[in-house]
């Protein structure tokens, strides 16, 4: 199993804009996080795991506003696999993906399990 806490995600809407002639580009803001994530992550040297997985994120909002968990998702699985923590965020190799919220702690902490036999535990 492997832990690593990141910066609080951004959402999805946040992370890519329109941009004439280019398509869909990364936000600042979501380049940014990337950078930040990077670092963390590199601090902890967590172990990357092959293949089959299943993902747990605990999250803690920064503020009081209402989120929605499922809007943070990409931008944690797509920096678990930018940062070569998973091979790939497709449902090919993330069997199983869950998200928690609690009141306090770091403001996300993901735990990747390998799966078995392509169950995920």
């Amino acid at each position: 199993m492997t832990r690593v806490e990141l910066p609080f995600p951004v959402p999805l809407h946040d992370c890519f804009t329109n941009v004439k002639g280019r398509g869909r580009v990364p936000t600042p803001r979501y380049k940014a996080y990337g950078r930040e994530a990077w670092a963390v992550i590199a601090q902890q040297r967590p172990n990357k795991l092959k293949g089959q997985v299943s993902v747990y994120v605990r999250l803690v909002a920064p503020d009081k506003r209402a989120r929605d968990a499922d809007n943070l998702g990409k931008c944690i699985l797509d920096t678990l696999k930018a940062n070569g923590l998973i091979e790939d965020d497709s449902n090919h190799f993330v069997r199983k993906l869950s998200f928690e919220w609690a009141e306090d702690g770091p403001g996300c902490v993901v735990l990747i399990q390998q799966t078995e036999q392509g169950i995920a535990a």
